[in-house]
């Protein structure tokens, strides 16, 4: 019986990072179509934190709202960080540039929940790790890179603030609904963006479109995000999510044609490999530790 309910909850710790993973992939490429048709980024970001908070709106309705607020709203500001700079950064580099770069924040997740004690990494996570990094690396446009400082400043910013986000929520979880935690950053974050809106020029009927449409899909990423985050733990699914590379690049490939190259593809395949390596477990949980060893990609998750 037990086994049964460890695969049942091993099942859905996986749907939930597929979604997450899918539902991730999807914002950036809508926002850099967007940015064909001369949007406007400060705009776009307005309008989408606002959908965000509407689309998860009813969620806050299940909480205590004035109870749980002083915890989330610093939170709230990290998240915001990350997503306006990433945003800004897709106006200067590629899609898949902008996702390789952040999908490099599993080490600084790592380093900081070892350093709280948190995690436990693997013998060979570290090997793991550098094998993504690489793959990573591979993968990368170099040229549209260094000739875009801002879009590389963005993004630098974006995983910083990213990992620190992940960490903190992760703790926030362990008191607080994820779902609740999730809708709750959006409120906040959605509050501040309807103070900014009358200082913006009037918004075109598309950027309301368009942003709405981002803001959707960034609530309920965010939302999977969070829940898979509390069930796995942020260095576990923080590593997990580099696989996001692979779907991004295919995704990318067919809807805005930036074809891949032979190195992209070998940086690919290093990344995967890597993966099975890059493991860690939650301190203090012998039987966690245990069951870890029998995980396998892209179902190296195992119940909490």
């Amino acid at each position: 019986m037990d086994k049964i309910k460890a695969t049942n909850e091993t099942r859905r710790d996986s749907l939930w990072i597929t979604v997450a993973l899918i539902l991730g992939a999807i914002e950036p490429i809508i926002v850099k179509y967007g940015y064909r048709n001369t949007v406007d980024p400060m705009q776009l970001f307005v309008v989408r934190n606002i959908a965000a908070a509407l689309c998860l709106s009813p969620f806050i309705f299940k909480s205590n709202l004035l109870k749980i607020l002083w915890k989330i709203a610093p939170v709230s500001i990290l998240l915001m960080a990350t997503s306006f700079c990433t945003i800004l950064a897709l106006k200067f580099l590629s899609a898949i540039t902008v996702i390789t770069i952040v999908t490099c924040t599993p080490a600084v997740v790592a380093l900081i929940n070892q350093k709280l004690g948190r995690d436990v990494l693997a013998k060979h996570f570290w090997l793991g790790f550098w094998m993504c990094f690489i793959g990573v690396i591979m993968s990368l446009e170099a040229g549209p890179i260094f000739a875009n400082p801002i879009g590389l400043a963005c993004v630098i910013i974006a995983v910083l603030s990213s990992s620190l986000y992940r960490v903190r929520i992760e703790q926030i979880t362990d008191e607080v609904d994820a779902k609740v935690a999730s809708a709750v950053s959006f409120f906040v974050i959605g509050i501040i963006s309807l103070f900014l809106m009358p200082m913006l020029k009037e918004v075109p009927s598309y950027t309301l479109g368009l942003g709405s449409i981002v803001g959707i899909f960034a609530g309920l990423a965010n939302a999977a995000f969070v829940i898979a985050l509390n069930r796995v733990g942020a260095t576990r699914l923080s590593i997990i999510t580099m696989i996001q590379r692979p779907l991004l690049i295919i995704v990318a490939a067919l809807i805005l044609r930036e074809q891949p190259t032979l190195i992209q593809a070998i940086g690919i395949v290093m990344v995967i490999i890597g993966m099975n390596y890059a493991k860690v477990t939650r301190h203090g949980n012998p039987v966690e530790e245990e069951s870890a060893s029998t995980c396998t990609v892209p179902t190296n998750v195992c119940p909490k």
